[in-house]
């Protein structure tokens, strides 16, 4: 039986799928990974920035000095874009609608939702279509993926208050990597192929958050969340990937996903500011239908961007 190749098959498989392995056994026996160390550390979401330091690590270690105008350039748009969504669904929500939102999703389920973005899917996509560039812009792509950002935006929303530590403790195992690697190029060549067998295991982290049950449990509101998210992020970041970056959209796509981490946000809000407590539960089960969603959807309609306007080696240039 070849597992592997069957896993491939799949865009994005290498994460998609161990998320589905530990999102099963999450909803059917929840204690399963829960053991103890090495077990726990490995399979769940306690190890999740462990990987994605590693990862980001590794990411820095294929960047080479003369690309970093461009990571920058790939990856700031898209970080900054991020942002802008984030805070203007904030802005839009709480002005008309308040702390309980509207349709069944809360403020807090709709600006972690708009907030949210997987570098994880994205490694996973651009490894099989993207080029050294598009790797090395993972590093900062993950600056917007952490719980940091729908923390700040819901934080200043009530409070006025930012936490930059976030941003410069996402850099520095990126930043590392890279100066390492470019003094030694063996470096590089050593960790280069490190990041496919990382992804796997980011996808045990992910999946650990999900109970699928619950997530279905959010029924209308959650794929209404998940419609939004898909309806609202694809074309921007596929319009500004493609027109303002003049790449072939590939990598915009494959940004626009939940991440699994997103399903733990809520309590970690509601913890740090209690008025979002009573809509946590209900946003817990939304999000985590929505990374279900959106890490099944986006691998498939990246790989339609990639048909129709080429990959990071055959780039089909955008029309004016």
């Amino acid at each position: 039986m070849n597992i592997l190749k069957n896993v491939q098959k799949i865009p994005g498989g290498l994460m998609i799928v161990p998320m589905l392995i530990t999102a099963l056994i999450n909803t059917i026996v929840p204690g399963a990974l829960r053991i103890g160390n090495p077990t726990t550390a490995v399979f769940t979401s306690t190890g999740t920035m462990t990987v994605i330091g590693i990862i980001l690590f590794i990411a820095g270690t294929q960047l080479k000095f003369n690309q970093l105008g461009n990571a920058l350039k790939r990856g700031g748009v898209f970080c900054l874009l991020k942002i802008i969504i984030g805070f203007a669904t904030s802005l839009i929500v709480f002005s008309i609608c308040g702390e309980k939102g509207f349709l069944g999703m809360s403020a807090l389920a709709l600006v972690i939702g708009m907030a949210s973005c997987n570098p994880g899917v994205y490694m996973a996509l651009v490894q099989q279509y993207g080029d050294d560039v598009d790797i090395a812009a993972f590093g900062l792509l993950n600056i917007v993926a952490v719980p940091a950002l729908p923390i700040a935006i819901l934080s200043f929303s009530t409070t006025g208050a930012i936490d930059y530590m976030s941003v410069v403790a996402t850099l520095v195992p990126f930043i590392v990597g890279m100066i390492l690697a470019n003094i030694d190029p063996k470096i590089s060549a050593l960790m280069g192929p490190g990041t496919p067998i990382c992804l796997v295991f980011l996808g045990f982290c992910f999946g650990s958050n999900i109970n699928l049950i619950n997530a279905v449990k959010a029924g209308p509101s959650g794929i209404l969340l998940s419609l939004l998210f898909l309806i609202i992020n694809i074309p921007i970041f596929l319009a500004v990937d493609r027109f303002i970056l003049k790449r072939p959209g590939y990598a915009g796509t494959a940004f626009s996903c939940v991440a699994g981490i997103s399903a733990a946000v809520p309590m970690i809000i509601a913890s740090i500011m209690p008025s979002f407590a009573p809509y946590a539960e209900a946003a817990t089960a939304q999000m985590a239908l929505a990374v279900v969603i959106t890490s099944f959807t986006v691998p498939f309609i990246t790989k339609y961007v990639v048909n129709k306007y080429g990959t990071g080696k055959e780039a089909v240039p955008a029309k004016a």
